[in-house]
């Protein structure tokens, strides 16, 4: 019992969360009859606590990029990626650093609490206090890139249409726009489909057709299905996955060789099933949560 309370004391004592209450989750669930449960319901209830924030705060920076400020959507999903990767590294080592005798889960569980509501926190603040500024008078700068958001929550389910997947590796390009692009429809920056997958089956591309994407920092993509232009929006969810608008994409309503259309209609079912992307700089991939359909574009 004594090891205990010093270990729950030197705990107690782990810095760079301030402004959290004295009493750490395990003070609190010390005298539980289990405290790694009540410390894993605790931990539940701060990543939903967060995830409701994360999405209020990429909405506000959403709200604040339409009223001409500058993009940083990139650097609020990089900060939040980083956060993650250092929770882990700084709550693991929490755990190894714990008491013999005493429990190290607690310990990791304990500190990744305290870390995700200090988090929360900051972002709150910042969803609170953050206006939006009146429409610039002057052009917005030059926009970056969006990226994805990076999950905070506890492994989701398997299902490939509802689950949320570990996010993919950073990569050192995104499917967005290029900087000084000012419109998602500039078809220098449309990536060219060159490989696709259904229902793990390659599908042959015709010939004549050019089945193209663009996405554009703003939230927006463009592109062309085979025959008709196709545009409609994208964002990313709390968990790295790509969101497509629930009520499917728009077309311009051109008719074509009967071929093209069939492929046209299933390259935008296909296109609706991914919730992934990978990108190296000349090569783009969508993919759905299982692999089974897979869209490889090029510049």
């Amino acid at each position: 019992m004594r090891i205990r309370k010093l270990a729950i004391t030197l705990i107690a004592a782990f810095c760079g969360y301030a402004g959290m209450a004295s009493a750490t989750p395990m003070q609190d669930c010390a005298s539980s009859s289990v405290p790694l449960v009540c410390l894993d319901a605790k931990l539940k209830a701060a990543n939903q606590q967060l995830n409701a924030t994360l999405k209020a705060a990429q909405d506000r920076l959403e709200q604040l990029q339409a009223h001409g400020r500058r993009p940083v959507l990139g650097a609020f999903i990089d900060s939040q990626r980083k956060f993650n990767a250092y929770r882990d590294a700084q709550c693991n080592w929490q755990g190894v650093r714990a008491a013999s005798g005493a429990n190290s889960a607690e310990y990791v569980k304990d500190c990744q609490i305290r870390a995700t509501l200090a988090r929360e926190q900051e972002l709150a603040e910042f969803v609170a206090n953050e206006e939006v500024p009146a429409a610039a008078a002057t052009p917005p700068a030059p926009a970056e890139p969006v990226s994805r958001v990076v999950k905070t929550t506890e492994p989701p389910a398997a299902a490939e249409q509802s689950a949320a997947a570990e996010p993919p590796a950073a990569q050192s390009d995104k499917p967005a726009a290029s900087p000084d692009s000012s419109s998602a429809g500039t078809h220098g920056n449309e990536w060219r489909l060159v490989k696709w997958v259904a229902n793990g089956v390659e599908k042959a591309i015709a010939a004549d057709s050019v089945v193209t994407i663009a996405f554009d920092p703003s939230g927006k993509i463009t592109g062309s299905a085979s025959v008709n232009r196709f545009s409609g929006t994208y964002r990313f969810d709390i968990d790295g996955r790509l969101e497509w608008p629930r009520a499917g994409f728009a077309l311009t309503k051109m008719a074509g060789p009967q071929p093209l259309m069939v492929q046209e209609r299933a390259f935008l079912e296909s296109l609706r099933r991914t919730t992934l992307y990978r990108a190296d700089g000349q090569q783009l991939v969508l993919e759905s949560q299982s692999g089974a359909t897979v869209l490889m574009f090029a510049r």
